[in-house]
């Protein structure tokens, strides 16, 4: 998370209270290395290695010693195994996309009611949920910012968001979706007088 430093923080708290500034919405920015747990897939691929390896010296027409072909048999678990456990980008080829999106979701879900954005007067708390390892961002609103924004609008504040793992400067994009946001909240949500912040903006939850 090295991208994240304290000049972006710096920039992300300053662009969530402008937004609140100029509307009734309340932001919650967090991001996640990870969302869930996916041991099992290097598991499998140390076992498929391993057993493609068994295969091989089975079926081959040059005969193997037995201890040769036990010592490679475990090698080969151990190499994929390791691979797999060492090189994230890797293992995320190998998981699907269906699973990736349940888990962001259910972690999103968690942290918007561990962290009590749900209980916000207006209900307009907003969660903004970025997984770096799934690449992906949910954007969870409550019922009020919900209702009062159209439907068309959350598509295309979730298709912004989502695009931020386009760019090269993933830190750069999110603030610069953020932005973009500000006169859509502006328009659907505007500020009334005498608004409090019910949520801090350096909110960091821990499930």
């Amino acid at each position: 998370m090295k991208r994240f430093n304290e000049d972006f923080r710096t920039k992300l708290y300053d662009t969530i209270k402008e937004i609140e500034n100029n509307s009734l919405v309340e932001i919650v920015v967090i991001i996640k290395p990870q969302s869930g747990s996916y041991k099992d897939v290097a598991l499998w691929a140390g076992v498929s290695f391993s057993f493609l390896l068994y295969t091989f010296f089975m079926f081959s027409p040059v005969s193997f010693d037995v201890f040769l072909i036990y010592a490679f048999t475990v090698l080969g678990f151990l190499i994929a195994y390791g691979l797999f456990s060492a090189i994230p980008e890797l293992e995320s080829k190998f998981i699907k996309l269906k699973r990736k999106e349940k888990n962001v979701e259910i972690a999103a879900r968690a942290i918007f009611q561990k962290a009590g954005i749900r209980f916000t007067n207006e209900r307009i708390g907003t969660l903004i949920y970025c997984s770096l390892f799934e690449k992906q961002v949910y954007v969870l609103p409550d019922r009020g910012a919900k209702n009062a924004v159209p439907a068309q609008d959350w598509i295309k504040i979730e298709a912004g968001f989502q695009s931020v793992f386009d760019h090269q400067n993933l830190a750069e994009a999110l603030l610069a979706q953020l932005v973009n946001c500000k006169p859509i909240f502006s328009q659907f949500l505007p500020p009334v007088e005498n608004d409090i912040n019910e949520l801090p903006d350096n909110m960091d939850i821990e499930l």
